[in-house]
């Protein structure tokens, strides 16, 4: 089994990951990291603007308040397919067997405001809540982290808004070593 390192948020969750591979900079340890379990995005399918409308929307990301609402139905409707959803440190996470992704069935979407950055998705569920619908869907492509372990404390995510130019150093070092 690989190494795991466990990454907590400020809320206190957890999320553990697999380390793919670890870098020395600055004498300081990094690490490229993958989570252990699978992650999940919940988002909810935007309505048309009438019932005739045979447009189905777009996906949108759920708003403030939103995921608490509709956590219990999801983690429900997961547990009917032998999943187990759970609020990780900086993602949902499902365990247990996912069904093999069929490629054909994957959906694409795309990821902010860049309508170039697109990603595949599997869509695992779909349910209802005070009449809107929402899907949990799992990234076709591995989620990557970045952390640092300085002097054996605990580990912290590094993202592109805490230090640009650190973060691209670790993306030119670790995903180079990963390929």
């Amino acid at each position: 089994m690989s190494d795991t390192l466990l990454l907590r948020d400020e809320l206190n969750h957890t999320l553990e990951c697999e380390i793919l591979k670890l870098v020395d900079l600055e004498s300081e340890d990094y690490a490229l990291l993958m989570p252990v379990h699978q992650p999940v995005q919940i988002l909810a399918w935007e309505q048309g603007e009438s019932e005739e409308d045979d447009d189905e929307g777009g996906l949108i990301d759920l708003e403030e308040g939103e995921l608490e609402a509709v956590f219990a139905t999801a983690q429900a409707v997961l547990g009917e397919l032998n999943l187990k959803l759970r609020l990780s440190a900086y993602t949902l996470t499902v365990e247990g067997d996912l069904p093999e992704p069929i490629e054909e069935t994957a959906i694409e979407i795309a990821n902010g405001e860049d309508e170039e950055d697109i990603e595949e998705y599997q869509l695992l569920a779909t349910f209802f809540h005070e009449e809107c619908q929402f899907g949990v869907f799992a990234p076709l492509d591995p989620l990557l982290f970045f952390a640092s372990q300085p002097n054996g404390s605990n580990p912290s995510l590094v993202s592109p808004e805490d230090d640009e130019v650190l973060f691209a150093r670790l993306q030119d070092r670790l995903l180079d070593l990963a390929e």
